[in-house]
């Protein structure tokens, strides 16, 4: 690209202020030595001018409430779900980690229950059995009560 097509770029930019000082100079610089390019920034000029004299155009005030009504809601449903997010994060969390501890004792007790097995260490085996089943079930549920509650303030 030529350096006459480069300033050229940069004249809309210059009439409104939008350079920096360093390409400001060169742009001067430029106009000063092309005809061309300093009619165009003239142009540039006036028409910046006759831009901003022109009235800014105001939104009807329903359009404003309703705007404002969708943000309030968006960000009513954003802080909700933060909330409950902080919540059940940790237990779903924990929940899970529970289950995947422990999945092995609950594929052995599901060995036992199925096949009549007794229930090897006497109550200590069956507790941890119960305990692994509950985490599993926990886990389950946390997750489905997640996907429930993302589900009704719209985040799916």
């Amino acid at each position: 690209m030529s350096e006459h097509e480069r300033i050229r770029e940069l004249l809309p930019l210059a009439a409104s202020g939008d350079i920096s000082p360093e390409e400001m100079r060169q742009v001067r610089e430029h106009i000063s030595r092309c005809d061309t390019c300093a009619h165009l920034s003239e142009d540039f000029v006036a028409l910046g001018s006759a831009l901003r004299g022109l009235p800014t155009p105001l939104p009807r005030a329903e359009l404003v409430t309703r705007v404002r009504e969708l943000a309030e809601l968006r960000l009513g449903r954003k802080r909700a779900w933060s909330r409950d997010a902080f919540v059940l994060a940790p237990l779903v969390a924990a929940a899970w980690i529970m289950a995947l501890a422990t999945w092995p004792l609950v594929r052995t007790a599901g060995v036992w229950v199925f096949t009549g097995w007794h229930v090897p260490g006497g109550g200590f085996g069956t507790a941890l059995a119960f305990y692994s089943t509950l985490g599993f079930f926990l886990a389950c549920v946390s997750a489905f009560a997640v996907g429930r509650r993302a589900r009704m303030i719209g985040r799916t």
